[in-house]
Formats: C-alpha cells, sequence, structure tokens
C-alpha cells in the first residue's frame, strides 16, 4: 500500500503549494499597486518567501498588509507560510481576512479548515472541509488525500459514520495507507463518534484488526475480508458493534447477509437501536414481516424520531395486519423525507390490501418516479 503523506511535506508543500495555482495566477504585485513602500514590501516578502526564509516572509508580507490590507494575494500567502510553521491560529487569521474579501476562494477555506482540526475547533473544520470539497478543493489528486482523511475523522466524530466510511472507501480503493487510517475506519464502522488520536492505547490493537477488516473489504476483497472478520469474530466474541460493522458493509449488495450479522449483533447488544432497525428492516425486505416486528417496535422504543425504525415498524405492522397504525408510520416518514421510496412501497401495499384504487395509482406513479 502506497503511503498517506508525510505529515510536514503534504502541509507546506502538497496542500498549500498547489492550492496556490488555484487560487493565484501569476501576477506582478508592482503591477497592481502604486504606493512605492508596499511595492518594497511586497516584493521583499516574496522573495524571502522564494529562498524560504519564513520569519522574514511573514514578518514583511504583515507589514505590507497593514498598508494594504485589501492585498488578497498577501493574506493568502501569510496564511499559508504560518500554516507550513504550524502557527494554525495565525494562518486562520490570515484566511479569515482573505475569505472576507474573497467569499469564494475554496483553496482558503479548505486550508482553514485543515488549520481548525489541528486547534480543535472540529465544528468548524467540518463546515469548512466539507463545503470546501463540495465545491472542488479535493478534485485533485494531490489535495484528495490530506482533504478527505480529515474529513473523514471529522464526520465520524459528528456521528455521520456512513458519510465517513464513504471518505475511508477512496483510500481503500486506491490501496493508500497511513498512520491511524484503520484505526479510522474502525471507529467509523463500529459507530464511535471519537477521533484515533483520542482512542486509548488498550484499545488500539482490536480497532487496527477491525479497521483492516473493513478496509479490505471496501477495496473489493470480501472473501479476504470475511476471512478477517471471523478472524475478530472468534477473538472478540463479546465486543459490540462488529458484527453490525461488518452487517452495514455486507448491507448495500448483500441484505441477505446482512441481516444474519444483525441478528449475531443483537445476541451481543440486544439494546442497539440500530441493531434492531437493520434487523427489522433487513428481515421486511426478505419479506420475513413477523420476525421484523419486535426488533422494530424495540427500535422504535427507543429511538422514535430514527427514520429507519419507522419504516421497519410501519412496514411491519402493516404487513401484518395493523394496516391503519402502519400508514401512520409511513406518512410520518413521508412528511419529512417526502422521497423516501421505502415508506411509498409501504403505502403502496396498504392500499393494495384496502382496495383503495386511487392512492394506490397515486403511490404507483410516485414509485414510478423516483425509481427513474
Amino acid at each position: 500500500m502506497t503511503p498517506l503523506f508525510p505529515r510536514q511535506s503534504t502541509r507546506a508543500l502538497s496542500v498549500a503549494g498547489l492550492l496556490i495555482a488555484l487560487f493565484f495566477a501569476p501576477r506582478s504585485c508592482a503591477s497592481q499597486q502604486s504606493a512605492s513602500t508596499f511595492d518594497d514590501l511586497a516584493s521583499a516578502a516574496a522573495a524571502a518567501r522564494d529562498q524560504q526564509n519564513i520569519p522574514v516572509a511573514i514578518q514583511l508580507y504583515t507589514q505590507a498588509e497593514q498598508l494594504n490590507p485589501s492585498w488578497q494575494e498577501g493574506w493568502w500567502y501569510l496564511g499559508v507560510l504560518h500554516y507550513s510553521s504550524n502557527q494554525f491560529a495565525e494562518a486562520i487569521g490570515a484566511f479569515n481576512h482573505l475569505l472576507e474579501l474573497a467569499p469564494r476562494a475554496v483553496p482558503a477555506l479548505a486550508l482553514r479548515g485543515l488549520c481548525e482540526f489541528e486547534t480543535g475547533t472540529y465544528d468548524d473544520s467540518l463546515r469548512d472541509l466539507e463545503i470546501a470539497a463540495k465545491h472542488g478543493a479535493a478534485a485533485d489528486p494531490r489535495n484528495e488525500q490530506i482533504i478527505r482523511f480529515h474529513l473523514a475523522q471529522l464526520l465520524t466524530r459528528a456521528s455521520r459514520f456512513q458519510d465517513a466510511l464513504e471518505q475511508y472507501r477512496y483510500f481503500a480503493t486506491n490501496h493508500i495507507n497511513a498512520p491511524d487510517l484503520m484505526i479510522g475506519i474502525s471507529l467509523a464502522g463500529m459507530r464511535t463518534p471519537s477521533l484515533p488520536k483520542a482512542v486509548p492505547a488498550a484499545e488500539r490493537e482490536t480497532l487496527e484488526a477491525a479497521g483492516k477488516a473493513g478496509y479490505t473489504f471496501l477495496s473489493g476483497d470480501s472473501d479476504r475480508a470475511e476471512d478477517l472478520f471471523l478472524q475478530l469474530f472468534a477473538q472478540n466474541p463479546s465486543a459490540p458493534n462488529l458484527h453490525f460493522f461488518y452487517g452495514m458493509l455486507l448491507f448495500a449488495k448483500h441484505p441477505e447477509l446482512a441481516v444474519e450479522q444483525f441478528r449475531r449483533e443483537l445476541l451481543v447488544n440486544p439494546t442497539s437501536d440500530e441493531a434492531n432497525a437493520l434487523f427489522a428492516f433487513t428481515s421486511v425486505t426478505a419479506g420475513h414481516f413477523a420476525d421484523a416486528l419486535e426488533p422494530a417496535r424495540l427500535a422504535y422504543a427507543s429511538a422514535p424520531d430514527m427514520e429507519l425504525a419507522q419504516i421497519a415498524l410501519g412496514r411491519a405492522l402493516a404487513e401484518t395486519g395493523d394496516l391503519k397504525r402502519g400508514a401512520e408510520l409511513l406518512e410520518q416518514v413521508i412528511s419529512h423525507d417526502p422521497d423516501n421510496v421505502e415508506a411509498h412501497l409501504g403505502l403502496l401495499s396498504i392500499y393494495s390490501h384496502t382496495g383503495n384504487k386511487e392512492e394506490l395509482n397515486h403511490e404507483r406513479e410516485i414509485c414510478r418516479r423516483l425509481a427513474s
């Protein structure tokens, strides 16, 4: 596997240096400014930067910005120089100035997000990196690794576990390795809203192994991944969320295999809202409505706002005779998620039982539209 990145060289060169090209076209400071003092400072700052004399470059750019606070290029280089020197709070300040002048400066937003990660302002970092990624900051393969890696960690911390695993999938499919990558994958897969650096030493070995199994599955080697998960289950028979992790990986393409993993998870962790909801939902999709009823009730009782629990219980109730309550739950889903195809399929089945042709045709039309 290819190493992800040397920390300092990526910060100073692979990210900042490459993002510079995205933001600034080459231009002469002197051609943009009229004051000779400012011109001299700007030229001297650029020369110091080219010579890698970072402390002097920072001092000169700061002086130039005092004379011309609207000079965007100066704020950019101040941010980059502070970032490459691990002066993250100062870099954030420079990028704040730049983004006030140029709100669409996506590279500055991405670098500010990376700095915010380092200063522990994680919610701000997630906001900035997610917006930057949405607007193309990760489009260049040379920037993609560091942005995705930090974004995945932040999504896990925010309990957006599936979104985090989608970010980690990039590393597995490209066979990229990095310190804490396996732990990051396992935290997302095992539904633990934490950062890899916060994991106690005593837990790291198991999480590394779980992450390796998840990484292997995401890379496309499902047979090898199965072997690794089976070893984990044998070594950690009572570990919560381990079967759940494997079940979620299987769920998209092999729901019939996933349901067994969710069933095994409930033997270890019977009060898990998500495991109950997913076991119920996969049972419903397999047509085992009676099997779905009790776990769906448990999930809904514990987490009534969970959409998956509402769908699973609504469909299980409807298919086992309680059409009225089933329809109420499915309508509840549609009220806040109008395009939820599973809820509409459930209503379609209900109206086929009741013989309400008008509603049946209405739901058929919606399902056709959602499927197209």
